[in-house]
């Protein structure tokens, strides 16, 4: 088989994930973001649905390990929440996926062939983000390497031996930014959009990996996704495609998956470029904060590799740009 070409692969290790579902959809998304930013917790990932297709929000989030405990009882604050904690993850980014719905088809696939757990899965503009346990690291990394090809190292050892001691700089930079006003190098919305929801069985996750192909081949790009696994044996999937492929969109995922729940609706999307995501705490509650002020409430959010994608009803688009520029500082033109 011959195997996709792709630029880098990293992975963050120590991490703490949480993923629960909400009772009623709720719009406390904003409330529980700023409880983190208040205890000075960075969230290393995060990714959000209003409404799982099930009338349920579902969310993950990553912290670091150390801060799992104080992370679990935010959460539960809400007593309508019951998170499930994995204590030690990772989360592994391959990059760049140029919207391609193949990569994170064969994601899904590798997932479901070696019975590998993911505990969520982000998009930003440039990477796909996968959380795993510790345990189900090192298959993955391997499982990575068999599918796809990237130019700096030939073996999973080549890239351990190269990634050795970096993730170190990382963490020594995390909390250290103090911005009044968070910055970012740029802020792109994308109009005339469908979004997704899929609710599907885990046995159902190679289908979709072969939906996600079939739709690579029609040159039809998936500029957003999230994936979480709330509920035993079960995925919620959220995806943005063009809204002139609904028809194409839809026969792919009513052809391959015919057991799966599917809904959609006319979205818009913005994109946040560097806000330092993964850095420093209260990134996502300034974002949330801001649109939760103006009245917006987003209809999926993924958090992940310094990027921030957000997903909201079409007739919101404005209002939720406006609300993004009084939260961030956003360079202007010359």
């Amino acid at each position: 088989m011959t195997k996709m070409q792709l630029g880098g692969i990293k992975i963050l290790e120590g991490q703490a994930c949480l993923e629960w579902s909400g009772g009623e959809v709720e719009y406390g998304l904003a409330d529980l973001c700023c409880r983190f930013a208040s205890e000075r917790i960075n969230l290393s990932q995060l990714t959000y649905m209003a409404d799982d297709g099930k009338g349920r929000s579902s969310t993950a989030l990553c912290t670091e390990s150390g801060r799992s405990h104080t992370s679990y009882f935010l959460v539960k604050l809400d007593s309508e929440r019951e998170p499930r904690l994995e204590r030690d993850a990772g989360i592994l980014s391959i990059f760049p996926h140029d919207r391609r719905p193949i990569i994170t088809g064969a994601l899904l696939e590798l997932a479901a062939h070696w019975n590998i757990h993911p505990l969520g899965l982000a998009s930003s503009p440039s990477a796909m983000s996968l959380a795993v346990p510790s345990d189900d690291a090192k298959q993955t990394i391997d499982e990575v390497f068999n599918i796809f090809e990237f130019p700096t190292y030939r073996s999973p050892l080549e890239w351990q031996a190269a990634y050795a001691d970096k993730e170190q700089v990382f963490k020594d930079v995390i909390g250290s930014y103090e911005e009044q006003v968070p910055k970012v190098y740029a802020v792109l919305d994308m109009q005339d959009l469908d979004f997704w929801t899929v609710t599907l069985a885990r046995t159902e996750m190679p289908r979709m990996g072969g939906a996600l192909r079939s739709l690579d081949a029609l040159k039809i790009k998936m500029p957003f996704f999230v994936a979480h696994c709330n509920r035993p044996g079960e995925f919620a999937m959220g995806l943005c495609f063009p809204n002139s492929s609904r028809h194409d969109v839809g026969e792919a995922l009513k052809g391959l998956t015919p057991d799966a729940a599917c809904s959609v609706r006319d979205a818009a999307g913005i994109s946040l470029h560097g806000p330092h995501f993964g850095d420093r705490y209260g990134i996502a509650c300034a974002l949330t904060d801001g649109l939760h002020s103006a009245g917006v409430n987003p209809l999926a959010l993924s958090c992940a590799v310094h990027s921030i994608w957000v997903v909201l009803d079409a007739p919101d688009l404005q209002k939720g740009m406006q609300a993004i520029r009084a939260k961030f500082h956003i360079p202007t033109s010359k």
